[in-house]
């Protein structure tokens, strides 16, 4: 006889389960339709951009769980859930075909297969949720918030699959493990705990398979119905957040210009910023209702280790929490109301979603959003209301307004630079372009670069290094202000686009179309944000520069280091993915075996805590983020800590000062290492 198996056996009734699931989606389908009028308030945003490569980014993040996979454990048991959850969805409607259509093919080898398929993803189905209770019962990292709906999700999973076997094995227990056991054993799970079964009466099994059959299929539509007002809501939402993410690189952000906004309206002024929920896109609406609250975020900003008020999974829960205030709201028929205060200080009258104090912690390096398996974009959203506080409130700390007035007065951050832009050239033999001077390429030095004693090695260096190669560059000098990256990060998007225009304008004058810069910060902006106001530029970081020079043969730098690590900055790593450009350079200096790779490197690099306008600004966190992460430097034994950015010197330095006074690590840019090594 051939194997197969009836679909409702021993069930009366079986297909009035259909109504139940007509039920269910309709809720579902009700309870999504409503949030997705909730996302419809924000401000209009075009994600429908390169379909091919969105679609492509989804696959590998639903089936690949790439993103997941970076936190290996609850990586591992949540695409143990997911493939089991997967299964156990096909082989259900695999079913399901078969008794709408009325064609019997679950029959012969197929039924057998179909048999090993639903047991064994049930199986991995049990593994991963019984990895995840571990995960949150006994080991409880630090960065997990459970609440009730973590419980009732993990619960309602794991009922599901418990009550699959235990159907499973009393159909088993009653039929083919008596008449056909060759056959049961391609039910391996249901099959061995049938055998458990065997001996009990076989009334009181039929009477029990029923009640379990029926108390499964409401469990069931209980869950999908479920599916869009808790925790499951990432399935739906985080997969269409993955599918709209940001294919751009990370750290450009956009915004109108300012200049143009004021033309068309003169009360734009007071709107400059994201003040409240319905100015933001439904874009960044999609994204706070992605969240799952699973805590990686936090597990990774620097600001939250460090002691700082700031947790990127607060922020977005509480922007949540916000819109779900909103949407109470309006199911009352009371619109969007006027009281939901989006920020504010502890104390105030009307409770805010989000603290001031948590805005002004983030370091912007964008570590919350690389680790993120929803693809929530967490620093813009920051940034627009940092916007908001700076422009249109005028709240911001001391240190920020007093660094933003010296870019408004000097076009640059510093106060009261003992130093010039052309003072540290002044004994060299460079081009500069506004003594008549044309280069291939402008060697974009940046305010630290030309002002700080330490950071004015490097650019020295990089001339040596530029002249040893025989590169045609050329100099802004005084001319060269600020690109603006600071005051942009920290809000004060006015002065930004200041600094952006009166730069374009330089590079137009020259016809300056190649860059070349040392900082990541400068190149981020150059790259990435002058195009949005005609600045069309090839920019190159000094690592990438090097790293061609040394492939073209025109550098030959002697390996005299036996001991070196490299640490990413964020803005060269994370924002633009420069990884091996910076190591190759390294590597081309240091002794066979002498590099040492950082636990933390790459996309999971450490901040040094200078970003977001904190080169500038002072928090007083319980640790210092600079700090922290020397002392990861310290802890991985190099002698040499190599470094491509001049806010890491400047964040090192003083790491040094207080945690290495004798200076066993030394602290040195990459251009100098290869000047050095050229010299030898």
């Amino acid at each position: 006889m051939e194997p197969t198996r009836e679909i409702f056996w021993n069930i009366a009734f079986g297909p009035a389960i259909y109504g139940l699931a007509v039920i269910a989606v309709g809720l579902l389908l009700r309870g999504a339709w409503r949030r997705i009028g909730l996302w419809r308030l924000g401000a209009p945003e075009d994600r429908s951009d390169r379909l091919g490569e969105r679609f492509r980014g989804l696959l590998i993040e639903v089936f690949g769980q790439r993103r997941h996979l970076r936190d290996p454990f609850p990586g591992v048991a949540h695409l143990l859930i997911f493939y089991g959850f997967l299964g156990a969805f096909i082989a259900t409607a695999v079913i399901a075909v078969q008794e709408w259509t009325g064609v019997h093919f679950i029959a012969g080898p197929f039924y057998l297969g179909f048999s090993l398929f639903a047991d064994l993803a049930g199986g991995i189905g049990l593994v991963g949720l019984s990895m995840a209770l571990y995960w949150r019962l006994i080991v409880r990292p630090d960065r997990l918030h459970s609440v009730m709906d973590d419980w009732i999700a993990l619960g309602l999973l794991f009922l599901l699959f418990v009550q699959g076997f235990a159907v499973e094995a009393i159909r088993l227990a009653l039929t083919e493990a008596i008449s056909s056991p060759e056959v049961a054993l391609w039910s391996p799970i249901g099959y061995a705990l049938a055998l458990t079964i065997k001996g009990v009466d076989p009334g009181t099994l039929f009477a029990l398979h029923r009640w379990l059959w029926w108390f499964h299929a409401v469990t069931a539509f209980a869950f999908i119905a479920y599916f869009v007002y808790g925790k499951f809501t990432h399935v739906l939402y985080g997969a269409g957040n993955i599918f709209l993410r940001n294919l751009g690189p990370m750290g450009k952000l956009s915004h109108p210009d300012i200049d143009q906004l004021l033309d068309e309206d003169e009360e734009a002024l007071d709107r400059l910023g994201i003040g409240e929920l319905d100015r933001f896109s439904w874009k960044a609406l999609m994204d706070v209702d992605a969240c799952v609250n699973c805590g990686r975020c936090e597990s990774v900003c620097p600001a939250s280790i460090s002691g700082s008020p700031l947790s990127p999974r607060k922020l977005i829960q509480d922007m949540h929490g916000h819109l779900n205030q909103a949407a109470d709201s309006m199911r009352a028929g009371e619109g969007v109301p006027d009281g939901l205060s989006l920020m504010g200080e502890a104390g105030d009258e009307s409770p805010p979603a989000v603290l001031e104090a948590e805005l002004w912690g983030c370091r912007t390096c964008g570590a919350c959003m690389q680790e993120c398996p929803m693809y929530i974009e967490h620093v813009p959203k920051i940034v627009d209301m940092r916007r908001h506080l700076v422009m249109t409130e005028s709240k911001m700390g001391e240190d920020a307004q007093a660094f933003l007035k010296n870019m408004d007065d000097r076009m640059h951050p510093f106060a009261g630079a003992s130093r010039d832009r052309e003072e540290w050239f002044e004994d060299l033999d460079v081009k500069v372009f506004g003594r008549g001077d044309r280069a291939e390429y402008l060697f974009w030095v940046g305010c630290a670069g030309s002002m700080v004693d330490r950071n004015i090695e490097v650019s020295r260096s990089m001339v040596k290094v530029l002249d040893a190669a025989n590169v045609d560059f050329g100099l802004l000098g005084a001319e060269e202000v600020c690109t603006g990256d600071p005051a942009r990060r920290v809000g004060g998007e006015l002065t930004y686009q200041m600094c952006a225009k009166e730069n374009i304008e330089s590079f137009e004058r020259y016809g300056i179309k190649k860059v070349i810069t040392t900082c990541p910060h400068c190149f981020n902006t150059l790259k990435n944000e002058y195009s949005d106001y005609g600045g069309e530029l090839e920019v190159i970081h000094h690592s990438e520069l090097i790293e061609e020079l040394l492939h073209d043969g025109r550098l030959a730098p002697k390996k005299n280091l036996d001991s070196v690590t490299y640490h990413d900055p964020c803005y060269l790593g994370r924002h633009n993915e420069v990884y091996e450009a910076p190591r190759t350079v390294v590597e081309s200096v240091s002794e066979e075996g002498a590099f040492v790779e950082l636990e933390k490197s790459r996309s999971k690099s450490h901040c040094c805590g200078s970003g977001g306008g904190y080169a500038w600004m002072d928090d007083k966190p319980e640790k210092r983020i600079n700090q922290e992460r020397f002392e990861q430097i310290q802890g991985c034994g190099a002698k040499t800590a190599a470094l491509s950015c001049p806010f890491c010197m400047q964040m090192f330095s003083d790491a040094s000062g207080a945690l290495d006074p004798g200076g066993e690590v030394r602290v040195a840019d990459i251009a100098e290492l290869v000047a050095e090594s050229l010299e030898a």
